[in-house]
């Protein structure tokens, strides 16, 4: 019976030291951070500028498939098998350049994202850790990587570093 006791004493001392050693946790919304501070809204900015070109480039090549597939419609009763069957080759055409773009697009658009935010990425991070370490954090962790039912406002340290962010590396 006084092992039980023991034992039941030595699970209340762990379970009350428990909250303590789990330490001080924060998150941050690394993609709203890096949006946020000033050098990157400059290079989304920039980022922009060069996409947008390219988009209209997209758009007019999947109008010009969307004009050959109303012509095939207008064309499919009252034209000659042949004709139907040219327009249907340049529709196929049209349709691949279009699809082919969009991927090649999709693809430059992901290595110039890198090549311009990737840098204001990893300050953000080292600015989270240097944080973390003068505020003895045991963790940061980015939020919305994976699932959480709840995290509260004070453990969400976007704000915060967001500012330090800007404080360290201003924009001329």
């Amino acid at each position: 019976m006084r092992a039980i006791g023991r034992w039941t004493l030595v699970l209340i001392a762990v379970l009350a030291a428990v909250p303590a050693m789990a330490g001080k946790i924060g998150f941050v919304d690394a993609e709203r951070a890096v949006a946020s501070v000033a050098q990157g809204e400059i290079k989304l900015k920039e980022l922009e500028e060069w996409a947008n070109p390219r988009r209209e480039q997209i758009e007019q090549m999947r109008t010009e498939a969307l004009a050959i597939r109303d012509q095939i419609e207008k064309q499919r009763n009252v034209s000659p098998p042949e004709v139907v069957a040219k327009l249907e080759q340049d529709l196929q055409t049209a349709g691949r350049r279009f699809e082919d773009s969009g991927r090649s697009f999709n693809r430059e658009l992901e290595a110039k994202q890198s090549e311009l935010l990737g840098e204001v990425a990893q300050r953000v991070g080292q600015v989270a850790s240097d944080y973390a370490k003068a505020n003895d954090y045991d963790a940061i962790f980015v939020l919305n990587a994976q699932p959480m039912i709840y995290v509260s406002e004070a453990a969400d340290l976007t704000d915060v570093v967001i500012g330090l962010y800007d404080e360290q590396f201003p924009v001329n």
